[in-house]
């Protein structure tokens, strides 16, 4: 078609409103039919009446006023001026108070009050499609300390009955709430000398018998720096650190520390430590991430002191892992739906740009991700809950289910989630900087769309909790410690059932070549070029779990259509 130009007109009428119209009317469960598709295949029967009444009821405020609250959190005049530290108040007082953006404290007030971990209000289900609702507003000042919490909770219900008094009162604050009011909670691992190797902590937790300042003996006191504490609002941290002189002195233990012990969040007297300075990061501008010096902060442990590391990396980490992949597949919904709207609203040289075959690939591949990625992080959920959301800590816990086809399921679980992160985390910058393409110069204008804080946030959850190359090698050593129970190509086989034969029976192959090389910490070429087909056939065999999940949805492809939702939301809105 050739386009019919008109003459210059310096009275230029043109305007976005149609797209805004149509991009800001948008509920993100009630006008989403895959999101709907995903909800009603997983959702039991019994559950799903009560579950979509909630949804849809959640929705109304997800879709329209946190996300204005989240959009305004992250304006750059809010970027540059929260969030702030002050160490002392007007008399001297060390208080380091956490000043945050207004609409972030609402946000988080509100979230939480959904008491998403409370078991009296929701269920597994209804929490989880809450949480991947709540993830399409991609807003990491609260979403991060619920992921955050939600490790906490699951640890701490692990040792529920053996947990110190003060730390099954702080379970119960987190979980069930107080008064309405729930507890916010952190996870402060990672240490300067490295975030991924735990192992090589170096805050130590004392047994202290004499009364400290604060009032309190016979109790755990922590000693030392972390150096990522991200949500260092909460109102408490499982903290990683190595107890002196018991047996297990040179292994990581974990404990639970409150940020102020009781009657003291008031005069904002802290638990024995310090907040140094907050971090200046790229992404997740509104969470606010410190340097903390712990001098003595009491703590309660959890669990037995030896299992501290395999604890946290098998449940607080592993369950980061989960939040970090279906947060990013619940934006990608978004990211994929406003950046096809928009192609079909604007035009170029005569016709709308979504016409043009190189648009169409690239509108079609984003949204095979975002399908995919929601898919399967439906998928692999529906399996952490077939197992009423209990994590084994590690291999050694896994091989004492003398059930065989549980400890290959749960051995599967345990992989998907690393593999999982991995893949979309990888595949969330990419795809969101193709989307950020359609709307040419406007998608760097950080106050016409929200996809440049996505794309900076998507870095920034390439790293949380573990990097690509860490995790990849974390899973082939996995493999060789299970070989003789769960060989590589039955891994593959089983993971998917269901897809044709041949891609299968390809992946197995090249899989187990993979996991049978000894090492993948040798520097020679043979190793090198096995981690280069490592890193590409990782992409691969989860785009196939995902192809499979999708598949297994059979969801009837529903195109977008800007003109008929604009035509739907301006007869709804007479």
């Amino acid at each position: 078609m050739c386009a019919q130009y008109q003459e210059g007109d310096r009275n230029n009428e043109y305007d976005f409103d149609d797209f805004l119209y149509v991009r800001d009317n948008f509920n993100y469960y009630k006008d989403d039919s895959f999101f709907q598709a995903l909800v009603k295949h997983y959702i039991p029967d019994e559950e799903f009446p009560q579950i979509e009444r909630d949804l849809k009821a959640l929705s109304d405020y997800v879709s329209f006023r946190f996300r204005d609250l989240a959009e305004e959190a992250n304006t750059l005049e809010n970027r540059l001026k929260v969030t702030k530290l002050k160490h002392y108040d007007a008399h001297n007082h060390r208080i380091d108070r956490i000043e945050r953006c207004g609409e972030t404290e609402t946000l988080e007030k509100e979230i939480f009050s959904l008491g998403l971990f409370d078991p009296t209000r929701n269920s597994a289900w209804s929490r989880f499609v809450k949480m991947f609702l709540l993830y399409q507003n991609s807003e990491a000042g609260v979403m991060c300390p619920i992921a955050c919490t939600h490790g906490m909770v699951e640890f701490l219900n692990k040792y529920e009955e053996k947990l110190d008094p003060e730390a099954k009162k702080i379970l119960r604050h987190v979980r069930n709430g107080r008064e309405g009011d729930y507890g916010v909670g952190a996870q402060f691992v990672s240490e300067i000398q490295g975030g991924s190797d735990v192992p090589a902590n170096l805050v130590e937790a004392i047994y202290e018998e004499e009364e400290g300042e604060d009032g309190i003996a016979d109790c755990w006191r922590i000693y030392g720096q972390k150096f990522f504490c991200s949500a260092i609002q909460a109102d408490y941290a499982v903290v990683t650190a190595k107890p002196k002189e018991v047996p297990s002195s040179t292994r990581v233990a974990a404990f639970l520390v409150p940020s102020w012990l009781p009657g003291n969040k008031e005069k904002e007297i802290r638990n024995s430590y310090t907040i140094d300075r907050l971090k200046p990061k790229m992404g997740t501008s509104e969470l606010p991430t410190a340097e903390v010096t712990y001098n003595g902060a009491v703590g309660y442990p959890i669990g037995p002191l030896e299992k501290g590391l395999a604890n946290v990396v098998g449940i607080v980490l592993s369950i980061s892992r989960l939040h970090v992949a279906f947060g990013m597949a619940a934006a990608a919904l978004r990211v994929s739906r406003e950046a096809t709207l928009y192609a079909q609203f604007r035009e170029a040289f005569g016709v709308p740009v979504s016409n043009f075959p190189l648009m169409i690939n690239q509108i079609n591949d984003l949204n095979l991700y975002a399908k995919r990625a929601a898919a399967g992080a439906f998928k692999i959920y529906s399996e952490y809950i077939h197992f009423g959301e209990e994590l084994i800590s590690g291999i050694r816990e896994l091989q004492e289910i003398e059930n065989m086809k549980e400890r290959r399921r749960r051995f599967r679980l345990r992989e998907l989630i690393m593999l999982q992160k991995i893949v979309v985390a990888d595949d969330a910058p990419a795809m969101t900087r193709m989307a950020i393409s359609f709307f040419g110069g406007h998608g760097v204008m950080e106050d016409f769309l929200s996809f440049p804080r996505f794309f900076r946030d998507s870095i920034i959850m390439e790293l949380w909790e573990g990097p690509r190359n860490v995790l990849l090698t974390q899973i082939h050593r996995d493999f060789q410690r299970v070989a003789d129970w769960y060989p590589a190509d039955e891994f593959v086989k089983d993971l998917l059932d269901g897809l044709e034969d041949e891609r299968v029976n390809d992946l197995a192959i090249r899989f187990n070549n993979i996991i049978s090389h000894e090492t993948l910490l040798k520097a020679d070429e043979e190793t090198l070029q096995l981690c280069r087909d490592w890193q590409n056939l990782s992409n691969e065999l989860f785009h196939a779990y995902q192809d499979l999940a999708v598949k297994q949805l059979d969801y009837q492809e529903r195109e977008w259509k800007f003109s008929k939702l604009l035509r739907k939301f301006k007869k709804e809105d007479r």
